[in-house]
């Protein structure tokens, strides 16, 4: 990836040499670096408010609150064999997912990988792959990621996405459970 992105600065400076505009190049590059940098620090405030909900949900309780909540469909969802640490993992980095916190949701979503493949089987379980499907197709209630960066780039309306976010990652993630049960029928 880094020496696709090298081939294609590379190209673009070539090319504003060729045409006589190296000047607005150069000047466009460092505008750029700096714009870059601003949205760095203004989307860093947003990581630690956000961050510190986390920790607050966590010390408070509303997180054991929420194991307990989605326990029996994830119970349902994944089945019988999967123990009690597992689907805490898994529900752990559901919430986070679910609130937009796609960073905080990656420990727990690697410790519920290492509890449902214990054995460190090659051929991937069904509950990992389920796994890996709701995580990648999390619903989000509140994209605040997304809401952040709207925010840095001075977006009036930056939570208008909240709505539509959820609604497409509540069809793509019903579609991936829908696909993951029908492909782990069909493996039987």
């Amino acid at each position: 990836m880094n020496k696709s992105f090298f081939l294609m600065i590379l190209l673009g400076f070539f090319y504003a040499a060729f045409t006589g505009r190296m000047e607005q190049a150069a000047q466009g590059a460092i505008a750029a670096g700096g714009e870059a940098v601003k949205t760095v620090f203004e989307l860093c405030g947003a990581f630690m408010f956000f961050g510190g909900i986390s920790g607050v949900l966590e010390k408070s309780g509303a997180s054991r609150q929420a194991v307990r909540l989605l326990r029996k469909p994830l119970r349902r969802l994944f089945g019988k064999n999967v123990s009690e640490e597992a689907l805490g993992a898994v529900t752990m980095n559901m919430a986070a997912n679910m609130l937009g916190m796609g960073n905080a949701a990656t420990p727990m979503g690697l410790k519920a990988a290492k509890l449902l493949n214990p054995d460190h089987k090659s051929r991937a379980p069904a509950a990992l792959c389920l796994l890996l499907v709701l995580n990648s197709t999390a619903i989000e209630l509140f994209p605040a990621t997304v809401i952040a960066m709207r925010y840095a780039a001075g977006s009036q309306m930056a939570t208008a996405v909240i709505l539509p976010t959820f609604l497409s990652t509540a069809a793509s993630c019903a579609t991936g459970i829908l696909l993951c049960k029908l492909c782990e029928r069909r493996m039987r």
